[in-house]
This record gives C-alpha cells, structure tokens and sequence, in this order.
C-alpha cells in the first residue's frame, strides 16, 4: 500500500494544502463577520454544487468558506473551483473515518466547543454561542459538522498513520543531508539570456517574415494621431502653496493617514523545498496556538519568547523578532508582507505567510504618529497635484476648442505653451500607426487614449481632452490605414524576438552538454563554459534546499539536490540540470559535513519533526488514494451550472453535470 502511496507523491502536498485550508478555516475563522451584501443571497443558498457519495456540498456553504478565506489570508481570494476541491476532500476524509467507525462523538465535539469558546475561563454561554455561530457561521449545524469533520479527520490521521516510525539512523541520515555545506562552481544557461546573444540576419528575419505573414496580419484599423500634450507636473512647478495651506491640509487628513507606520515582530520559518510546505505551515500553525493561548492579543514579550526559540532570521530572532523601523504603506510593493502589519490591530498575531521561500508569522506593535514635518512633503506633492490637475483640465478643453476650429496642432500649442509653462516642442507629438492594444511611446497601453481617439474616423478629426499619463492628450487623426498584411518593418521587433527565442530552445542543452563534457571537473569548469561564451560562478556555503543562482534566474531541483550531495569535491556533473527555462552544470569543489554532536543535541526534535512529516505525507496519500477510488466510481459530481452562479466559467453547456475525471 505505501508503494502505491509513493506513486502519488507529485499530487500529495496540493491534496494536503487544500484540505488543511479548509480545516483551518473552519476552525479559526468562525470569529468573523457575517458576509457582504453581495454574496448574502448565494451565502444563504442551499443548492447542491458538489457531491462526495450523497454528502452534499451546497453554494452557501462553498461562499462562506471563500469569504472566510479571504478573511483569513487578509483580502486573498481562491477560485471558487480550487476552495471546492478542498471541500471534497473534507468529505473524503469524512466517508473514510465514517467507513472505520472514527467518526467523532457528540461528546468530543462539545469538548472542542467549549475548548474554543471558552478561551477567557469564563462559563461557556450557550445561547451566546448559538446566537454568534447563527451570525458569523450561517449554522450551528454547520458550524458543529466541521468541528466533528476535522475531530474525525485527526482520528483517522492517527490509526492510519499508528505504524509509522522514524529510526535515529533515518534522522541523522536527514539532518546531514540538510545541513552538509558545499562550495560550488556553477554555470547557468538560461534560454532569455542566450536568445540576447542571438543575431540572426536580415535575411533569416525576411525568410521567416514570408513564412509566417498570415500570423501578423492587422485586422484592426490603424490610425496615426498629432496630439497637444498638456502637462500636468509643469503646471503645478508654479502654483503657489503656503504653509497655512499645508497645515490646513494636515489638519484635516483622517486619522489613519496620520500614521507614519506601525512597529511590529515577526517569527520566520525557512521553506527550504516547496515539498516541505506542509510541515512547516503545520508547525506555524502550533506556534500561533501557543501565542494565542491567553486571547487574540498577544503581548511583545510573549511573542519574543516564542520568537527567540523557534525563529529562523539571524536578524531578528535575538532581539525577540522586532523590525528594525516602523512599517510604512507601500502601494507598489503589496506582496510585501509586512503590509499586513497595517490592516491588523495593536497585538494581534497574523496567520501564516508564505513569501519567498519563508513563511511568515507577525506581530503588530504600536502606531508611530506622523508630526506635520514628517508629513509635509507628501502632504504638498499631493496638494499641488490636486490643484494642478484641475487647472490642467480646464486648460486642456481650451485646447480642444482652439484645435477644433484650427484643426493646426501647432498654431494651437503656440497659442497655449505659456499659459501650460511648457515648449510647443514639449506639447506636440505624434504617434505611429496604431491599433487597440499598442504600446504608445510616452503614454503606454492605455484603455483612455484608446477610447479618447476611437471616435476619430476621417482626417483632422479632433478628439475630447484625455486622461494620459502625467496629462492631457487632445488628438487629432492625421492618417488612417484599414485592415491589411503587415509590412516587414512594422514587425521586425517582435519577429527578432520570436526567431531569438526559438533560436534559443533549441540550442540550449546543447550548449550545456558540451559545457559539462568539456569541464572535466570542477576546476575546469571556468575554462569550459568561458571557450562557449559564458561564464562560471561560485557559491559559497551552499545548503540542499536553497536555490542555486543568482537573481530571478536562481532556483533549484531534487535532481539537482540529488547530485550536488552525490558529488566528490573536485567533481563536476557529467550531464547538465534543467531548471526552469534554463540548463546548470555544477561542479563541487568543498564539502563540510554536518558535525554528529549537533546532531546528539537536537536528536528528540529532529525525529519527531520527521515522523510528523512521514506521518502527514501517509495520510495526505492515504487521502489521494480514498479519492481516487471515488472518482473511478463516479462517486464524486460537480454541478457545473451551481458553480458558475458563483464564478461563471463561460458559456452553459449541454450537460450541467460532470464527473470528477471529465474536471
């Protein structure tokens, strides 16, 4: 049996990651507030959307689970299909402890209950309770049915998994694989970076250009347009603010835009290998158990204790995970997580957060008042903006007006450039021949330059003032070509880059090989990628799980794991590693293994940090496995047309009901 488990290790952590999602969810997330109006009516619905051998799934229960989701990660959303096929699975884990009489009693649910309830000691309220699930949940029943779901689950999780064991020797053999550190020389040879060394001739460009003319035939029509740029930034250089306008204008900023930032802590978990998320979002999950102990608030020092112990960022652990500065709002970087920080209240702890190979748990620390000084330059940059934005308006629709009658793009910015404080040579420009969805030299794709010149059909047409970027544009049509094949130069770029890129596929891991037969070994290796053009790189320290490389172009493999920790120092790989779009030749040229005596320190945890993997890795396959059957049975129907009220998919089929396998 666990030789056909094994067989399914590549859909083992995307079962496992659903139906952990929902368990938490369920679990955690009951606190929240009732649904938004949209989405009440279709919160409330009792229409089947799933079934898992006569366990129904309805659209209600799939909306309440997506909009505590959404709740949970702080505004993320998953597809309403993805946080669907994490429902399945509860209630394939449902059947199975059903199957082996596992179910959980009603007395273990009111133990939970009261468990989770009562986290203040005070006397469990039931009325209280019924009233707030009503509220927050959409149903005690419901409410009590996930509770008894995921009480049943651990159950089966624990016979099924009663077996497995972990001996020191597969424990020492895992820590020093982890922990052994290689000096490494390396080349990468990524197909973007080879297809910029790619020039291929006029000729070949021409040669393909013929072959392939039906792909760049221009079914829209093109229009060449002179517009009069007004320029917004120019017009507010020399608009006057006083600082009574500026204090005015801090005065009346809201109360949230008068904070500089928030102080916070966090508590960093390295993900070393996508394999091992699971594991380590279980052990965040049991370190958010212990800071919430006492409540959703958890003090600095309770976090820093925590924090000091199991935190992985050298940086910050010592000092109890405190950041280095306030956290401060930034639109440009909303991945960050960190930005949580700002949605979340003095003391509450976030859930976990995976970003970039870590995952994240975080404390929100105290607000950092912003003082008018601090302020001031923002609060101007924006009060000019505003002020020059309106008198950029007003002066763009003169222009419209002058243009219409002059139909003279440049009589018309001579008329205007003192009163825009810009050059006629700053206000005129022209485009080349367009069609929707071009990029515009100065303006960008932009849907509003697209509306604001699509009502211009003849020559001299002139359009109204139009939103750009930085400004106003006020078009005017100067010539117009219909649908027809394009020419060569109109295309040769994006020709160019299509004949690099296929270039590129194919030369590859031709380069590649002929890099790692010439390398010989480690040392050589420099010689050899340097005789084709490339150059080595050497990563010191390098650690199994970490990516190998540099920038975007870094990642890593358990192929490329594998033979890492299988080379001799002084060896270099005798066939390259693909990665990405790319192929690496390695070669090793120190190895430091981990020393026994940490091992002997750590021992109790380490083996009972790979027996919570080996046990979930078993129940997850244990799971695919449950599934599957089912699905071979037809026992498992998505109701397609009940899911599109949700998400519309495209246009309703003939069949509103599907299998599992036709998903």
């Amino acid at each position: 049996m666990l030789k056909l488990f094994k067989r399914l290790e590549k859909t083992r952590n995307f079962v496992l990651l659903l139906f952990a999602i929902v368990m938490v969810v369920s679990l955690v997330l009951f606190y929240a507030p009732a649904s938004n109006v949209v989405n009440a009516n279709l919160a409330q619905s009792t229409e089947t959307v799933a079934s898992v051998s006569g366990n129904d799934i309805s659209i209600g229960e799939l909306v309440r689970q997506q909009e505590n989701y959404s709740r949970f990660s702080q505004g993320q959303t998953l597809p309403a299909k993805m946080m669907l096929e994490s429902l399945i699975d509860s209630r394939v884990a449902r059947i199975e402890a059903e199957r082996m009489g596992l179910t959980a009693s009603d007395a273990e649910v009111a133990a939970e209950i009261r468990r989770q309830w009562s986290t203040d000691g005070t006397p469990f309220n039931q009325t209280l309770y019924e009233q707030n699930i009503t509220e927050q949940f959409g149903s005690v029943s419901a409410f009590e049915q996930n509770i008894r779901d995921d009480r049943s689950a651990k159950k089966l999780e624990t016979f099924i998994t009663a077996g497995v064991t972990v001996s020191e020797g597969e424990a020492l053999a895992d820590f020093q694989r982890k922990n052994v550190k290689f000096d490494v020389n390396y080349v990468s040879i990524s197909t973007a970076e080879l297809a910029k060394k790619i020039n291929p001739s006029e000729d070949s460009l021409r040669s393909f250009f013929e072959g392939n003319k039906s792909n760049y035939f221009i079914r829209s029509p093109q229009k060449k347009i002179k517009y009069v740029f007004v320029n917004t930034s120019k017009l507010g250089e020399k608009m006057p603010i006083s600082e009574a306008d500026l204090k005015t204008e801090f005065h009346n900023l809201p109360a949230d835009k008068k904070i500089a930032g928030v102080l916070g802590q966090e508590l960093v978990l390295r993900l070393p290998n996508p394999e091992f998320e699971s594991q380590v979002q279980a052990k965040a999950n049991e370190l958010i158990q212990q800071l919430r102990q006492e409540g959703p608030t958890v003090s600095e020092e309770t976090f820093a204790t925590i924090a000091k112990g199991h935190s992985e960022n050298p940086a910050t652990a010592p000092n109890g995970g405190k950041l280095s500065g306030p956290v401060r709002e930034n639109p440009n970087n909303a991945d960050d997580p960190y930005q949580r920080l700002l949605k979340m209240r003095p003391g509450e702890v976030s859930e976990p957060i995976t970003y970039q190979s870590r995952i994240f748990i975080l404390r929100r620390g105290d607000e950092v008042p912003k003082t008018f000084e601090m302020a001031k330059k923002e609060i101007e940059a924006g009060l000019r903006n505003r002020r020059a934005y309106a008198v950029a308006a007003e002066l763009a629709q003169k222009v419209v007006d002058s243009l219409k009658v002059t139909k003279d793009v440049q009589k018309t910015a001579q008329a205007f450039a003192a009163q825009a404080n810009m050059s006629v040579a700053d206000m005129v420009r022209e485009t080349g021949y367009l069609k929707p969805g071009d990029d515009v030299p100065n303006i960008g794709i932009s849907p509003q330059f697209e509306e604001g010149i699509k009502p211009l059909e003849n020559v001299n047409d002139v359009g109204e003032k139009t939103p750009i970027q930085n400004g106003f544009a006020i078009p005017m049509l100067v010539d117009k070509k219909e649908p027809r094949d394009a020419e060569f130069s109109e295309v040769r770029e994006r020709i160019l880059e299509v004949v690099r890129n296929d270039s590129a596929r194919n030369e590859v891991e031709n380069i590649a090989k002929q890099i790692a037969e010439k390398a010989g070994t480690a040392g050589g290796l420099s010689a050899a990628a340097s005789s084709s053009g490339w150059a080595a790189k050497e990563q010191k320290n390098y650690v199994l799980g970490a990516p190998l490389g540099e920038g975007t172009g870094a990642g890593t493999n358990e192929l490329l794991e594998n033979t890492i920790y299988d080379l001799k120092p002084g060896e270099v790989s005798k066939t390259p590693i693909k990665i990405g779009d790319g192929w690496v030749v390695v070669g090793v040229t120190n190895r430091q293994d981990a020393e026994s005596a940490e091992f002997a320190k750590q021992r109790s945890g380490l083996i009972e940090q790979m027996l919570s993997k080996k046990r979930t890795s078993v129940f997850t396959d244990f799971l695919t496995v449950a599934r599957r059957k089912l699905q071979d049975s037809d026992s498992i129907r998505i109701y397609q047309a009940a899911l599109d009220k949700i998400e519309p998919s495209g246009p309703p089929t003939e069949n509103p009901v599907v299998s599992m396998e036709e998903q």
